[in-house]
């Protein structure tokens, strides 16, 4: 098979010419939403094909692939965010890969492989390792397996211990340039303004169609247009049990950068949809409460999932919005 995606060609046939020589561990790093997972199990998978093509491409017939595309082969080993269940009965992606699940896959690279080839662990995201996952994993990072390759996914690279990226051949994962992503936003029946709010990344764009946030982040912005007019109070009542907390801190932290933006007279980057609306709040915005609500906004991110009052969390927030103006 080729790149999963036009614009990962290049990193596709790089990969495909380590064959040969293959490291130890690889690190493909970049931001959300530029396929960097579907790159990374192209790649496994082609590794853990029987009969490859003479380019390396995985042939998609013998059992090691049909193994692979079942979810269920013996050398593959897939290190990622786990559901789990709360107190309170609820199930959650849990925030952090485990010790005890980084433990397991050393156990796993110990063994002997299933087919006598190559064994293959891939860790995503590489950054959820606590700092006892990530020294357990370290071991066999720094003294791995014959015939073991790691990868590893990262969106924040700066987080992993220094100790980890030094062990890791770095392929960095950028974004497709804006034709590549119009181009392949159109053949999904997407129009490329959604690029915007979606940093730059298409498969973002994508799944903020598919999972319905652009219907939410427009009425949202609505009501933010309204400035100084808007009801604090019944907005956050409507809002706070059908907004998912995350959802909520991208698209207020994204409109108060804009907002910012458009005080100063710079161009609006993530909501040109709004450019009329920003630029008319811009006129009447208080710059130095509104640097001050965004710099809030900004460390907000580290707790957003914090299990806090959200309805006074929301009116609190969209009172001080109003109160910038």
């Amino acid at each position: 098979m080729p790149a999963p995606y036009p614009w990962l060609s290049p990193l596709w046939n790089r990969l495909q010419s380590m064959r040969q020589r293959l490291p130890h561990s690889v690190l493909l790093a970049g931001p959300q939403g530029v396929g960097k997972l579907e790159l990374a199990q192209a790649w496994a998978k082609s590794l853990l094909c029987e009969k490859p093509s003479p380019e390396g491409e995985a042939c998609g017939q013998c059992e090691g692939c049909h193994w692979f595309e079942a979810g269920t082969h013996p050398d593959f080993k897939h290190l990622t965010l786990i559901e789990k269940e709360n107190r309170e009965g609820e199930v959650k992606l849990a925030t952090e890969i485990s010790v005890e699940q980084a433990r397991e896959a050393v156990e796993f690279v110990q063994l002997s492989t299933y087919r006598a080839g190559r064994r293959l662990v891939l860790v995503e995201p590489a950054e959820a390792l606590n700092t006892a996952s990530a020294n357990a994993l370290l071991k066999v990072l720094e003294e791995p397996p014959i015939n073991t390759v790691f990868v590893l996914i990262s969106h924040q690279p700066r987080q992993l211990l220094p100790t980890i990226l030094s062990r890791c051949h770095k392929l960095e994962v950028g974004l497709p340039s804006r034709e590549d992503s119009r181009k392949w936003l159109k053949a999904q029946g997407l129009d490329e303004t959604l690029l915007d709010w979606a940093g730059g990344a298409p498969l973002t764009a994508l799944a903020d169609r598919e999972e319905g946030q652009q219907e939410i982040r427009a009425e949202i912005l609505k009501a933010l247009s309204q400035g100084n007019s808007l009801d604090a109070v019944s907005l956050a009542e409507n809002w706070y049990r059908r907004l998912p907390a995350r959802l909520w801190h991208r698209i207020s932290y994204r409109w108060l950068l804009d907002l910012l933006a458009s005080s100063l007279g710079g161009d609006v980057r993530f909501n040109p949809d709004f450019s009329k609306e920003l630029a008319r709040l811009g006129k009447q915005v208080k710059r130095a409460g509104l640097l001050d609500l965004a710099q809030e906004d900004m460390k907000a991110g580290r707790w957003v999932e914090h299990p806090l009052n959200r309805q006074q969390v929301l009116e609190a927030w969209l009172t001080s919005y109003r109160q910038v103006f």
